[in-house]
């Protein structure tokens, strides 16, 4: 993808004043900007880095290898969204991850495919029961997933005093409740209050499977098994969908960046001003009101709307201020949990990876989603060690080969790259150290960890990428390095996510708007929070 600085004006000509201005060109802000402008609205998107994007980019992170530098994976994209912004006709491709491994450091694995019988006959190395076990909870779980999902391009209600549409909103989530089984409905407050772990006992026998549904609440989640709510984060990612194939996960043609690429087009096809290398300073307001955004040039751009797509807490203490803001909302919005413990790998690789356990010159697990977990409390030590302040060893890892499924990621034939994200990796370290000090060490025990699975990883690899929580916190501006923009846990979603002051993209001060994953439905590259604050910013024009 080019690094050149992007400018677009709307009218041709140089501008100042736009009727709303959106803080950051990820696809929450470009999704918004897009939809501000098909509603005749000029629209200016401000971006600190020199390339739009924000976490869902693509870069070349070593000469001759580009991926994905953050988010890796494409699902929660709502189709509406692909839709609307005719996505695909700018150059958007989704390709089908078929196929999921996990496997821990002995080589015992579980190699899921589109092949049922194939499926089967893994769980049976482990259990009898298990197989039909997990037919059933997946059922449950795309039933529950289905129902939120429903909810993504809505509006939340309000929370204190309730409009007509308001009270129309809760009748119709009520409605939706109702329609599901009691089953259903029993497993839905299950996942709302209960623990994963509790959940995971009731389905599973075999420590292999618990092990595989564990991993399933880590993505975007900062949570043992023993915390009442984190099974949410299963339901939050079994609402997605590929190519219409509900539940599929897959890449996208050329990297994330393709998404970002596409909403980019689309929005200078209609006008949208877009502007790199232009950091937003501060909002600027007055009269109780916001009068636009000073750069960190000293340029100042005027608008009566300003959509944010930062995280809550940069939006409200670094760009605004709290002077401006209510003393209680204020203090709420400062104990808003923000950290998701990640740590981010890009490798370089001179051949195909091979797997121990797996030792195929190329099979379906090159084409997979890959989770390195030892076992279901493997999860919390990597938690409670992360607690402590320092970083799990070993981490549970997912990885993809995305240059299996998309060569044009090298350029030279038969090289590849490979994506890990490894968990829990804290943003405060112990002891006072430093993420600066001690990623070249942490990264050395990540190779040790995965030469357990690829025994000659370190001689194939012949260059690589680490981004630490405090590297993610510095390029993207995310507080605590956290990719969600706060933790999804059930007092931090829906209609108090942020804030009820803030839960419906409208904020305390007029004018200023949240439209980042801070604001419902949460994180993940969806597009909801973009599609539904600017159409929150239509209906108060």
């Amino acid at each position: 993808m080019s690094r050149e600085p992007c400018h677009r004006e709307a009218t041709g000509l140089s501008m100042s004043h736009y009727d709303a201005i959106v803080i950051g060109a990820g696809h929450n802000g470009l999704t918004t900007a897009n939809y501000l402008a098909r509603g005749g609205m000029s629209v200016c998107v401000l971006e600190q880095r020199s390339i739009v994007g924000g976490a869902a980019v693509t870069e070349e992170f070593y000469p001759g290898y580009r991926n994905s530098t953050f988010s890796y994976v494409v699902s929660l994209l709502r189709p509406e969204v692909i839709e609307d912004l005719q996505l695909v006709d700018f150059g958007y491709e989704a390709i089908t991850l078929e196929n999921a491994l996990y496997i821990d450091s002995s080589g015992d694995h579980l190699l899921l495919t589109a092949d049922e019988q194939f499926n089967q006959a893994q769980f049976e190395k482990f259990s009898q029961t298990d197989f039909q076990a997990y037919e059933s909870f997946e059922h449950s779980v795309d039933q529950i997933g289905q129902l939120l999902a429903k909810q993504w391009l809505n509006e939340p209600p309000k929370l204190g005093e309730q409009g007509v549409g308001d009270l129309l909103t809760m009748l119709k989530v009520g409605v939706d409740v109702f329609r599901l089984d009691a089953e259903a409905r029993w497993r839905l407050m299950q996942f709302f209050i209960g623990a994963p772990e509790t959940i995971i006992d009731r389905w599973f026998e075999s420590e292999k499977v618990k092990s595989m549904v564990a991993a399933h609440i880590m993505p975007a989640n900062y949570a043992p098994l023993s915390q009442p709510g984190a099974s949410l984060a299963m339901l939050h990612h079994a609402v997605g969908e590929v190519d219409g194939r509900a539940g599929a996960w897959g890449i996208v043609r050329g990297g994330m960046g393709g998404i970002t690429q596409a909403m980019m087009k689309s929005a200078m096809a209609h006008g949208v001003t877009i502007r790199t290398d232009a950091a937003v300073q501060r909002v600027n307001v007055s009269d109780e009101r916001v009068t636009g955004v000073t750069l960190a040039s000293g340029e100042v751009l005027t608008a009566p709307v300003v959509a944010a797509n930062t995280d809550p807490k940069r939006t409200f203490f670094t760009l605004l201020g709290e002077e401006y803001l209510p003393e209680d909302f204020t203090r709420d919005v400062k104990s808003f949990r923000q950290e998701s413990a990640s740590l981010r790998m890009n490798l370089a690789l001179s051949e195909l990876p091979e797997f121990s356990a797996l030792p195929d010159a190329e099979g379906a697990h090159h084409r997979a989603s890959i989770t390195m977990i030892e076992s279901a409390d493997h999860l919390n030590a990597a938690f409670h060690s992360a607690k402590r302040g320092e970083p799990a060893d070993p981490p549970i890892i997912e990885a993809i080969m995305p240059s299996v499924l998309d060569p044009t990621l090298t350029d030279t034939p038969g090289h590849h790259v490979m994506s890990l994200l490894c968990k829990y990796m804290p943003y405060d370290l112990s002891g006072g150290r430093s993420w600066d000090n001690e990623k070249d060490r942490i990264t050395e025990r990540i190779f040790s960890y995965v030469e357990r699975f690829i025994p000659r990883l370190r001689e194939i690899t012949v260059g690589h990428q680490c981004l630490t929580p405090l590297d993610l916190e510095r390029m993207l501006g995310m507080t605590r390095g956290d990719i969600c923009h706060g933790r999804l846990e059930p007092d931090q979603l829906f209609n108090m996510r942020p804030h009820p002051d803030a839960a419906q993209y409208a904020t305390p001060v007029k004018g200023l708007y949240l439209c980042g994953s801070g604001a419902h439905p949460g994180g993940g590259v969806t597009g909801a929070p973009g599609h539904n604050a600017a159409r929150r910013i239509l209906k108060d024009a």
